[in-house]
């Protein structure tokens, strides 16, 4: 017998979650001689994770990545930055154009890209299943005739219809999903506990046995005395999307992401070599206890918590606040393709 989650999924495409967007914005998005540090400012003053970037093709924008926060710190380590060469290196590397950030992750190497009428199922399999966390759709996918840097001198004079885009993020899903959780069944009455890291069946591609079977088990974490830019080696080195912030008692105090290197310039780099929480405060304007939830939690009740909330994690936590697992967008979403 089909589930009714199972039943109504089958029902959805990519436009209804696009139509139940809210307060959606016209698609920003930079060309690719931006620099990295247009990337930064952009995604600070837009508040936003992610960017698409595009060249100019026959008079025609022509998308070729999309370029998160995780980018940027994938690409800040292969260019040498860590606590002891501030700040010279990080100013060469601010000035860069965007280019280089295209194929530095397996998220950046490959556009994803789809049209309205994709069945919703589907994307949640590209989200779940392929590690993606965002979508470019178009309402018409753009057919290239020539890859050459030569362009015809008649196409190039003639208008072209520039592609209509909007980005559809593991956000996105997860709000259509709460708002329409009567329709969704006894799925929601799985427990937290098992939840978390439940994507990692679909994690092959990128993390070894090993690795995953860690996350599992324990979320990365580090101290509240440790420097911020420890928090970003530790997330590269796990493979975790966030690190978890304890205190003395290893209780659950603060996360940090790649996100929370938004906004970062060549004055703002040095405070990355200050103790975690010193730098959360700066850059946030204060601190946020993260979204957390013990085992017993319903499936439903965390779906009500990471969109009240806005947030894009709940860690799994004991008795005594201690961080015992992750439940991610991924770990959510994957639920539903059973």
């Amino acid at each position: 017998m089909t589930s009714q989650h199972a039943s109504f999924l089958a029902t959805q495409t990519v436009a209804n979650v696009l139509e139940a967007k809210q307060n959606d914005m016209p698609l920003i998005d930079i060309h690719v001689t931006s620099t990295v540090e247009k990337v930064f400012e952009t995604l600070l003053s837009n508040d936003i994770l992610s960017v698409p970037v595009y060249r100019n093709f026959n008079n025609v924008k022509d998308y070729v990545a999309i370029i998160d926060t995780y980018d940027l710190l994938s690409s800040m380590e292969e260019h040498g930055f860590d606590a002891d060469t501030v700040p010279k290196p990080t100013i060469e590397f601010l000035n860069m154009p965007v280019a280089i950030l295209v194929g530095m992750t397996k998220n950046s190497s490959k556009l994803w890209t789809c049209q309205a009428d994709m069945p919703l199922i589907q994307l949640i399999e590209l989200f779940t299943k392929h590690h993606v966390h965002r979508i470019l759709v178009l309402d018409t996918i753009p057919i290239r005739t020539d890859d050459n840097d030569d362009i015809d001198p008649e196409l190039e004079a003639q208008p072209r219809k520039q592609p209509k885009g909007r980005l559809v993020s593991q956000t996105d899903v997860i709000r259509f999903l709460l708002e329409h959780n009567h329709q969704l069944g006894s799925v929601l009455d799985l427990q937290a506990d098992h939840v978390a890291g439940h994507a990692l069946k679909y994690a092959t591609e990128y993390l070894d046995e090993e690795s995953k079977q860690q996350l599992k088990q324990q979320p990365a974490s580090i101290t509240i005395q440790s420097q911020a830019w420890i928090a970003l080696q530790k997330m590269s080195t796990s493979r975790a999307s966030s690190v978890a912030i304890v205190d003395a008692n290893d209780a659950l105090v603060a996360e940090m992401s790649a996100a929370d290197l938004r906004g970062l310039n060549p004055d703002r780099f040095q405070d990355l070599t200050r103790p975690v929480m010193v730098y959360l405060k700066t850059s946030q304007g204060g601190l946020h206890r993260p979204l957390s939830c013990r085992a017993k939690f319903s499936l439903g009740q965390i779906l009500s918590g990471v969109v009240r909330s806005h947030a894009h994690r709940s860690w799994l936590v004991d008795e005594d606040e201690k961080p015992v697992g992750c439940i991610t967008l991924s770990d959510i979403l994957s639920v539903f393709l059973e």
